[in-house]
């Protein structure tokens, strides 16, 4: 797990996933924020062209908390995204 900072250089979550295509290209991660004393987890898609910079803990955002927070959260990161979530989020971060 890495420690997530947003483009102000705040601590806001930690990453849970890597999503990959079949030919292991990173395309999404999956960044956990949690509410008051860690309870109310949420799931958010986060596309790889909004990391700016990675270090071996920790990658850095090239946009803000909120943007994360008010992408549409991912409700089963087991099975991966679909196709529709996935135009969504690049969408919502203008990557579309």
């Amino acid at each position: 797990q890495k420690s997530v900072f947003d483009s102000g250089d705040r601590h806001f979550g930690e990453i849970a996933n890597l999503y990959v295509d079949a030919d292991r290209e990173l395309h999404f991660v999956d960044v956990v924020t949690s509410g008051f004393m860690g309870l109310g987890k949420k799931h958010h898609l986060v596309p790889v062209e909004a990391i700016t910079d990675e270090s071996p803990g920790s990658v850095t955002l090239g946009v803000d908390q909120g943007a994360v927070e008010s992408a549409p959260t991912f409700s089963n990161p087991k099975a991966g995204p679909d196709d529709e979530l996935q135009r969504s989020i690049r969408e919502h971060y203008g990557y579309g």
